[in-house]
């Protein structure tokens, strides 16, 4: 396995950060794995900005004569030929943007060329996006052979950084748990951290079967985007019959861990409801493996109440350490939709005053 230095790649949320700082003045290009969430930077940009209007352009359904339209007026008198801008780039809104360019690496020249001055001085023919607009743009990695290039001339007016995949655990926390992912999926995430390895990090492409490695094409393998995609097959299809279920996942996470996913589902299938936890919480029966205590906290984080908050509580003592701790970290998580409920639970409170040391 390869040793990646601490400069190679950034996070979705140090990407983030980066645009917000420097996007109105650098067009930052994102390039990244495929389904690795790059495009959803685009909603938490327009979370930051909630006066800012988010914009999205697909490069890859765009013609050099779909940036700017010809329209015929007339000026002093006389006839002339002006250019309106493609209502998809936000140029009309009159009002401060965040623009995302998707794809831009698969971009054909002439529309290549028609993004330069977009880029580098946010301005399309006679058209200038308002001030403080942002501008950012998302690609593949080269490398993964899906046609992806940027010509020396187009990256030398735009900054361009390198995004990782998510580890299970920055999956789990910054998307899966505030998204609402199945918990099947998420223990398996947790289960089989390499579900998020890098086909850089393995010397042949049979050491990762889950993975996209285009050593080894596979028609279907495991990305961020295909376990959403996977969670809404087994959120359907949990109650058919397991060929049927079975075949589904294959065609979108693949085999590999298709069969590792029913594994953590038939466990599922043995763990107590949450209902019958908050029914009898100090004698609902406690999982014995670290994928069960996983599911089981990752169903109570996605339907915790007001009024369950308590009785929950009195299970989750009765809990290893480890996943209590993986409960309060999940819950108090900055993104996490139920974090008011546990900031205002008084078992909660105390429970953080008495294990402070697990954080």
């Amino acid at each position: 396995m390869n040793v990646k230095k601490p400069y190679d790649s950034l996070s979705l949320n140090e990407c983030v950060d980066l645009i917000d700082r420097v996007g109105k003045q650098v067009t930052i290009l994102v390039t990244g794995p495929i389904g690795c969430g790059k495009s959803s930077m685009l909603k938490i940009l327009a979370a930051k900005y909630p006066d800012h209007v988010p914009v999205y352009c697909d490069i890859t359904t765009k013609d050099s004569g779909d940036f700017l339209i010809p329209q015929i007026r007339t000026l002093d008198g006389t006839p002339v030929c002006s250019f309106i801008a493609n209502e998809e780039l936000g140029f009309h809104l009159n009002k401060p943007i965040v623009l995302l360019l998707d794809e831009l690496g698969k971009a054909p020249k002439a529309v290549m060329n028609a993004c330069l001055r977009l880029m580098l001085e946010r301005k399309l023919g006679t058209y200038t996006l308002p001030e403080g607009s942002i501008v950012f743009a998302t690609t593949n990695l080269a490398n993964e052979g899906v046609g992806d290039s940027i010509p020396a001339h187009a990256r030398n007016r735009i900054g361009t950084v390198k995004m990782r995949k998510p580890t299970a655990s920055e999956w789990r926390y910054d998307f899966a748990q505030n998204h609402g992912i199945d918990p099947v999926i998420i223990a398996s995430a947790i289960e089989y951290p390499a579900f998020f390895g890098s086909p850089e990090d393995y010397e042949r492409p049979d050491m990762n079967d889950y993975i996209h490695d285009v050593r080894s094409p596979r028609a279907a393998f495991v990305t961020p985007r295909s376990l959403e995609k996977a969670s809404d097959v087994l959120k359907a299809c949990r109650d058919m019959d397991e060929n049927v279920l079975i075949h589904a996942l294959m065609g979108i996470v693949g085999e590999r861990a298709t069969l590792d996913i029913m594994n953590i589902l038939r466990l599922d299938n043995t763990l107590p409801t949450v209902g019958a936890i908050m029914a009898d919480p100090l004698g609902a029966v406690i999982p014995t493996s670290g994928a069960g205590l996983c599911i089981i906290v990752s169903k109570a984080i996605g339907s915790i109440t007001k009024e369950t908050f308590d009785p929950w509580m009195d299970y989750l003592q009765r809990l290893p350490r480890e996943a209590t701790a993986l409960f309060a970290r999940g819950i108090m998580s900055s993104n996490c939709p139920k974090r008011p409920l546990a900031t205002t639970n008084k078992k909660f409170s105390l429970y953080c005053v008495n294990n402070g040391h697990l954080f």
